[in-house]
């Protein structure tokens, strides 16, 4: 301990700041804003600034430099509503959230949960030992001591001070390692090379030199330390694993993190090979540490491209998803999100969906869906096991869906949910949150991933209860969905609708928000005014300028219809209320038959059926020309999207190097005002002048990054609203050629006349008119190689449905602007879809099928090299 002090604090007048301090004393940790790491612990271990209110390390004091004060009540966030105590706090006082927060502080929010299912307090946490830990699940024997290391500490913090004084005493003592520290993961016990203790926790213990390679605490980062120098430290490399996501090698297909999406494709593919293998099981088993930090450092050192993950061990490949998820500094929710996403907790599934779908961060939104995607395919997988097992031994323990979603969101919750450091206790204050609104995500957001069947097992009450939470605003006559906004808006700008003040709708707010997630639009004096409904974190609804909040918008709108709204809008009637809802059922309705209606009147006029059939031709030429403009328009669009995530990536980019050349420009001026020697002034004034001139640069790329990210936002903008008309439009043709069909049939047009006039292949073996496409993937299930049907699809053309390699594929066939049948692109099977066009035609379905029954439908889509062999009725097992 000889480099160790008593914990004696200095004498005050003897440092040189502008705060203003009072020794304080602390049960809930406090954010330090100078070395930006928490303070905890009892003893003198911390001051307040009675002029700013922030707190500060003691140690964190000894360096701060004048002019450092921001002036009255300018403290931290954290720090606003944080209780202090005018005499020490002993740990044995420490209630069960008091230990939790601690966790969270030092790096071992993992076993927050576990600590609080098992109400461990002060008292007892100062009494844990190995066995005890053992005995509570917790087999990692790394991860055992780093706890015991944290309540050591915590134990002597109160006797011995973490740096000697003396290391303040000259002024050739400084740190100079700068913005080259880098948040670190260890997988054995670091000493910090400063105060010689151990580091805390077990996920983002301390900052690494990435020059020299020194080790330390976030705090002990900040204070004098030895030069940067050349040592033979190890470095923990960060070339995959721990960097950003950001900066990640990026998989061409997905454009997420290779690394994440190779090894969670793996793992799914492995356990589809083998149905018996528990994907659950894999995720759940912890493997050791010292094995976690050599597969991390074999991914590190190889081509991920070329790494056969088959080779490894199931719960290898689940760990190292976990490490590849956690050990980045920045989570799949950005830091400055997480509020956002926080508040979604208590929100209707309209406003969570709208919210995910339309976030302003391509990359993010992506890399969440892809995660959420593979959380529910586990669930799946698990599902397809479990009724394996019902069906071969003939059990009647009934599937339990709750128990296993619970297991899943215990595994991926601190993954998916990472809260930025300064809020890092979040993982003890609202964990509950957390849990809950990831079982929202796996049970009420539309991911485009296949759940288990929801009627395939008894639900429990709980589940009940979380799906029924859902306001189902679907259900309001009033309410109009994003999609019907463009057709709502066409209707009321005609003078043949008539709208009454009073009348009023509620829709979708025009940008995606958390806290103003609907707008009421209401008509007054032959005007629409938009009114905002803002929603609080309770998920209560009401106005901005209103304290009067409701459970729901349903409770809102009935209020409003019997109470004046000029209360709280003085621009409104002094008596307003809602009068009459434009209801969308009638409104829309009226919309989509208007002009459905006189067409067919024009029709059922004409007598001459060859003038009827012509009509039909037209109208399916017509359809087909709009399906592959939206094509086109669909592929420019994922163009434009692609483009903005790789803008939004550099413009992160840009904003951290330019907050590093910040801080460096603050501690250059630190350095510049205690220097003595003129020399080095002018030596710290140049230096100040070139990252100042880098600040202007980078400044000057974001403006011009952020003005093409505007302007190909409004490109996307308007590719989606003309998507929106041609999808619309297209559902009108639909409707018009159900309507053509229909009065041929009533004039006695058999519906084989109609087919054979369209060429449709009544009586051919492999075709099967009625199907969809889950019947079609039943029949096809367990069929040999080669064996396919040809459907009428869900848009009205048709779908070739086939089996190759134990898998099942849909490709899309369409007409192409000369009316032979092509395939127009190939849709892969349920994981996802490929697009790949084929400029050659057929003039029938049947030469289509006839040609490749001799040629591989791998000019289509690389993955299918094979050909068409046996037709669906020919099948000897299949009973159509």
């Amino acid at each position: 301990m000889a480099n160790y002090v008593s914990i004696t604090s200095p004498q005050r007048e003897t440092i040189v700041s502008d705060h203003k301090y009072r020794l304080r004393y602390f049960k809930t940790p406090a954010w330090c804003p100078y070395c930006e790491d928490y303070i905890w612990g009892s003893g003198n271990i911390g001051y307040q600034c009675t002029n700013c209110g922030d707190y500060f390390h003691v140690e964190c004091t000894l360096v701060l430099t004048t002019g450092t004060c921001p002036g009255l009540n300018a403290c931290h966030t954290n720090n606003r509503t944080l209780i202090t105590y005018d005499t020490s706090i002993s740990i044995n006082d420490w209630t069960v959230s008091d230990v939790c927060e601690w966790l969270a502080v030092v790096n071992l929010y993992r076993y927050a949960p576990n600590f609080q299912s098992l109400k461990y307090d002060g008292e007892i946490l100062l009494s844990l030992t190995d066995e005890q830990l053992k005995h509570d699940h917790i087999h990692d024997s790394y991860q055992r001591q780093a706890i015991l290391d944290a309540i050591k500490e915590l134990k002597t913090r109160d006797k011995y001070r973490p740096i000697s004084f003396e290391r303040f005493r000259t002024q050739l003592s400084t740190n100079n390692h700068g913005d080259n520290f880098i948040c670190t993961t260890f997988y054995e016990r670091r000493i910090c090379d400063l105060c010689e203790k151990y580091l805390y926790g077990i996920i983002h213990q301390g900052l690494q030199c990435s020059r020299c390679g020194l080790v330390m605490h976030r705090q002990c980062s900040k204070l004098p330390s030895k030069r940067c120098i050349h040592t033979n430290k190890q470095l923990e490399c960060h070339t995959i694993i721990g960097t950003d996501f950001n900066d990640q090698p990026i998989d061409s297909k997905t454009q997420l993190p290779i690394i994440i999406t190779r090894l969670c494709q793996s793992l799914e593919n492995i356990v589809q090979d083998n149905p018996i293998l528990s994907l659950i099981d894999a995720y759940r088993f912890s493997i050791e540490s010292a094995r976690i930090a050599q597969l991390r450092k074999l991914i590190n050192d190889n081509d991920i491209e070329k790494m056969d993950f088959k080779k490894m061990e199931l719960s290898e490949l689940a760990s190292l998803v976990k490490i590849s998820l956690k050990e980045p500094g920045i989570g799949i929710i950005p830091d400055e999100n997480y509020e956002d996403f926080l508040n979604l907790v208590n929100a209707p599934t309209q406003v969570i969906q709208e919210f995910v779908c339309n976030y302003s961060m391509p990359f993010y939104v992506d890399f969440l869906k892809f995660m959420m995607c593979h959380i529910i395919k586990i669930w799946k997988l698990d599902y397809d096991l479990a009724m394996t097992n019902i069906n071969q031994h003939h059990t009647v323990k009934p599937y339990e869906p709750e128990r296993v979603v619970d297991k899943l969101v215990a595994i991926f919750k601190q993954l998916i949910f990472r809260p930025p450091w300064p809020m890092i206790m979040s993982h003890a204050r609202n964990d509950k949150d957390h849990v809950h609104l990831l079982k929202r995500f796996i049970y009420e957001i539309d991911w485009n991933a296949e759940r288990p069947p929801l009627n395939a097992f008894q639900q429990t009450p709980s589940i009940n209860t979380l799906i029924s939470q859902q306001q189902s605003l679907d259900k309001c006559p009033w309410f109009y969905n994003r999609q019907d906004n463009q057709l709502l808006t066409n209707k009321l700008s005609t003078k043949s609708v008539t709208i009454n003040d009073g009348d009023y709708y509620v829709r979708f707010s025009t940008e995606a928000s958390v806290s103003a997630p609907f707008t009421l639009v209401v008509q007054l004096d032959g005007q629409q005014r938009f009114i905002k409904i803002c929603m609080n974190k309770q998920g209560q609804y009401g106005f901005s300028l209103n304290s009067c909040f409701f459970p729901t918008i349903q409770d809102l709108i009935e209020y409003y219809t019997h109470n004046s709204l000029s209360k709280h809008f003085p621009i409104l009637n002094s008596d307003m209320k809602l009068a009459k809802p434009i209801r969308r059922d009638i409104f829309l309705s009226n919309i989509q038959h208007d002009d459905l209606d006189n067409y067919a009147i024009v029709l059922s006029n004409i007598n001459d059926q060859n003038l009827l059939r012509i009509a039909l031709l037209e109208l399916t030429m017509k359809y087909n020309e709009m399906e592959h403009d939206c094509a086109s328009l669909k592929i420019e669009l994922d163009q434009i999207i692609t483009y903005m995530s790789e803008i939004q990536r550099s413009t992160m980019a840009y904003g951290r190097i330019q907050i590093i050349y910040e801080k460096q420009m603050k501690l250059n001026r630190d350095h510049y005002l205690q220097c003595q020697k003129q020399t080095e002034k002018t030596e710290y004034d140049r230096s100040f002048k070139y990252l100042e001139q880098r600040v202007e640069h980078f400044i000057t790329n974001l403006k011009g990054l952020n003005a093409t990210f505007t302007e190909q936002q409004l490109k996307r903008d308007q590719l989606i609203k003309t998507l929106d008309e041609r999808k619309t439009n297209m559902i009108n043709y639909e409707n018009k050629i159900a309507t053509c069909m229909k009065i041929l049939a009533d004039k006695g047009v058999e519906q084989h006349e109609i087919n054979n006039f369209l060429d449709l292949p009544n009586d051919e073996p492999w075709y099967l008119a009625t199907i969809n496409r889950e019947t079609a993937h039943r029949l096809l299930k367990s069929c040999v190689e080669g064996t396919y049907l040809i459907r009428t699809s869900s848009t009205g053309l048709y779908a070739l449905t086939l089996v190759h390699n134990n898998v099942i594929y849909d490709c899309r066939i369409g007409r192409d602007p000369n009316q032979n049948y092509a395939f127009r692109f190939v849709a892969s099977n349920m994981d996802g879809n490929s697009f790949a066009y084929c400029d050659r035609s057929f003039r029938s379905l049947g030469e289509l099928v006839t040609y490749y029954t001799e040629h591989s439908l791998a000019e289509n889509n690389p993955d299918l090299n094979t050909c068409l062999t046996v037709p669906i009725k020919s099948h000897a097992n299949i009973k159509i």
